[in-house]
């Protein structure tokens, strides 16, 4: 029988080892202005390349929840120099584990998640492509052909991160908060801290290809702010397991420096301005 107290079983379970098996799709890469990528990249990260990273891929046997879609677009950074990882910028998700896979991510790890409209991932023998839709736009439209990668400079970069039957590990970098109400009614931005999920993945395909793609831009995701200069590349790939196996708290930062860029990835203008609003019911 179900309660609203668990057991200490279950507590000791709660999102232990959240792992993303089973995960298909396309990831990609393209070259944007800098100036509009660096000033996107919150200190103390610095921004390593003028470089836009994401994928589409299908979330097949996710460790919390039924199976999803997801999309994201993320920069590459450094920590002090030292250590070098992802920013991503935003996540997009959709399908039966969604709620559960944003949860798990904005909740546990403070990851940069909403809810999309509607996303879709094909592939058909050596083609694949990818849309993702929110407030009626098509955000991000991407197409892979397989073959070679629109620049090879960029194959560096997916070997990292897709090396073929070898476990790899990636850093992602995120901010945790605290929302705290003030005697006011104000909700303020506290306790801001700077962390670092590792990840270990085993990629057991990977299909070098061209990439084509477009952006587009709601009020609430401005994914067009970074512009297409130059597609580098893409790949078909298949994780059979991925796993957040630890987190790094690195430093505390500012709050209120930190506040401006803690936002549109996790919620939109509504929460600022009742006015800013969509009904679809």
């Amino acid at each position: 029988m179900s309660s609203y107290v668990v057991s200490q079983e279950d507590v000791k379970n709660f999102l232990n080892l959240p792992s993303m098996n089973d995960q298909e799709g396309i990831s990609f890469a393209y070259a944007t202005d800098p100036d509009a990528l660096a000033k996107l990249i919150p200190a103390p990260l610095k921004l390593v390349a003028p470089v836009v990273c994401g994928y589409v891929v299908h979330m097949g046997k996710p460790s919390f929840g039924g199976p999803y879609l997801e999309q994201t677009l993320f920069a590459l950074v450094s920590y002090k120099d030292k250590m070098m990882g992802s920013y991503p910028l935003t996540l997009l998700l959709h399908g039966p584990g969604a709620e559960a896979g944003l949860v798990a991510g904005r909740e546990g790890a403070g990851i940069p998640k909403k809810l999309a409209d509607h996303i879709e991932l094909r592939r058909n023998d050596n083609s694949a492509s990818a849309t993702v839709e929110r407030h009626g736009k098509t955000l991000l439209s991407v197409d892979w052909e397989a073959g070679d990668v629109n620049d090879p400079s960029i194959l560096q970069t997916f070997g990292s991160q897709f090396a073929l039957n070898k476990e790899s590990e990636m850093n992602s970098f995120f901010f945790t908060h605290d929302l705290v109400q003030d005697k006011q009614g104000a909700n303020h931005f506290e306790n801001v801290e700077l962390i670092a999920t590792q990840m270990k993945s085993l990629a057991d395909r990977v299909e070098p290809g061209k990439l084509s793609i477009q952006l587009a831009s709601t009020e609430d995701d401005p994914f067009g702010e970074l512009p297409v200069l130059k597609p580098l590349g893409a790949m078909w790939y298949h994780f059979a397991t991925s796993t957040m196996f630890n987190t790094l708290h690195l430093e505390q930062v500012d709050a209120d420096k930190i506040a401006p860029y803690l936002i549109t990835g996790r919620y939109d203008r509504s929460m600022m301005n009742p006015l800013a609003t969509t009904y679809i019911i």
